[in-house]
């Protein structure tokens, strides 16, 4: 019997055709979550006048909100219509990390950005041409692009970095080999920033986990308001279905709502409606039955929510104290002599700086969480991102020099009683021996 031949290795497609093919494949899957749940309640709700036309146009609208893209209500109302439902974009920010990893395994460091450009962009074109379907409105049509092109760029050039892991894969720069030629003052200031700036991403997270404490505080304290909405609306299977994909779409949302609200800034629900620890001026709230968990009034013992801003920066204080990167009070310790001036200097400019770092990271979403109905007093609802951004700076600034200057006390009492374990456990291992 004859050897088979061995087969041609089939040549591999240019990285541009294949973020193309990426492009297309997440837009499809995106629509296709969109479509199925729209049209499948269409024709629940009018089996007999549904209309295929405006069924597509109410999908791509709800597609373009989920990217984030406000809509201009042009029939019968004034204002922009603005509500992302955080939970929803997350969809295409783990289709375009799925694709930025793909990318990242199956290219050059010199080649990566012509995948993630055509990406990108094919993926932007998609969002302009529904807007064109679904709005028709200029504005829409940029915004549109826009906020495509930033959701799936964030997303995809996140997983490039899940997959390289370093600068040369990504960019084709050995950033360590020239940072290897910085001076070592310079390192130092390097190693400081870096290290300030995980410290302020630690407090972000630990607030955003404390705010979601207490949204579920809320709601479980006010559980039966919440049921008792769901029955007064009598929406039916479907309409409750699609309540509760609302809710879940919106959770990221109210997180971020309940972090403003322990900020003390508060959030409103219409206009000259705020809730805040201090003051709750409820007006007419929107029929979601989410909503019913919100505080009706300002309780006495409200203000007492201010300290979870405060706890996360005290993580992140006690986390940098382990991370033992603080050149800068070593700096102030050889500029300023007296010990006490250089640990005030030092830890003032650790907490400004951490507290900054939580600010920058989370006033994007903070915005983003904020909705606008386009109607009367509904297009204030949400929390005011700078105002909130701004106090929770304040307080996890604070919070992060209570921390870093606690964590030496905390290790020392820790220490006696691992020193404890470890006698016990060294005499007992004597005693089996």
């Amino acid at each position: 019997m004859a050897p088979l031949k061995m087969m041609r290795k089939l040549p591999t497609p240019p990285l541009w055709l294949f973020g193309l093919f990426e492009a297309i494949q997440a837009v499809l899957a995106t629509v296709l979550l969109v479509v199925i749940p729209v049209t499948g309640i269409s024709l629940a709700r009018n089996w007999q006048g549904f209309d295929p036309l405006a069924a597509g146009e109410l999908a791509a609208q709800a597609w373009l909100v989920i990217h984030a893209v406000p809509l201009y209500l042009s029939e019968g109302e004034t204002g922009w219509f603005h509500l992302v439902p955080l939970g929803f974009t997350l969809i295409p920010v783990l289709l375009a990390w799925r694709t930025g990893r793909r990318l990242a395994q199956g290219s050059y460091p010199s080649q990566l950005w012509q995948g993630l450009a055509l990406f990108t962009a094919g993926y932007a074109a998609a969002g302009v041409g529904l807007a064109r379907f679904a709005a028709q409105d200029p504005g829409t049509m940029v915004w549109a692009g826009v906020a495509c092109t930033a959701v799936v760029g964030i997303g995809s050039l996140a997983g490039c970095y899940a997959e390289a892991r370093s600068a040369t894969r990504m960019i084709g720069v050995d950033l360590e080999a020239r940072v290897e030629e910085f001076s070592q003052h310079l390192k130092w200031a390097g190693a400081y920033i870096w290290a300030v700036l995980r410290a302020g991403l630690v407090a972000s997270v630990a607030a955003l986990g404390l705010a979601a404490v207490l949204l579920a505080g809320w709601l479980a304290v006010q559980w039966m308001e919440v049921a008792n909405s769901y029955q007064e609306l009598g929406a039916g299977i479907f309409g409750g279905l699609g309540l509760t994909l609302l809710h879940l779409g919106l959770a990221p949302n109210m997180v971020l709502w309940a972090l403003a609200y322990s900020t003390g800034s508060g959030f409103t629900l219409g206009t000259d409606a705020p809730v805040t620890p201090f003051t709750t001026e409820l007006g007419g709230i929107p029929e979601v039955p989410v909503l019913g968990a919100v505080p009706q009034e300002a309780y006495t013992y409200a203000p007492a929510v201010l300290v979870l801003p405060v706890l996360a920066g005290v993580i992140a204080g006690v986390w940098f104290m382990r991370e033992g990167e603080n050149h800068f009070d070593d700096w102030c310790q050889l500029r300023l002599k007296v010990r006490a001036v250089s640990i005030t200097v030092s830890t003032l400019v650790l907490g400004a700086l951490t507290g900054a770092v939580a600010a920058v990271v989370l006033i994007g979403p903070l915005w983003l969480s904020h909705i606008s109905l386009g109607v009367g007093r509904m297009t204030d609802i949400g929390p005011h991102g700078m105002l909130t951004a701004l106090l929770l700076a304040c307080w996890v600034g604070l919070g992060t020099m209570i921390g870093y200057l606690a964590a030496p006390g905390v290790k020392m009492i820790s220490l006696p009683r691992r020193r404890r374990n470890a006698d016990s456990e060294e005499f007992s291992a004597t005693a089996g021996s």
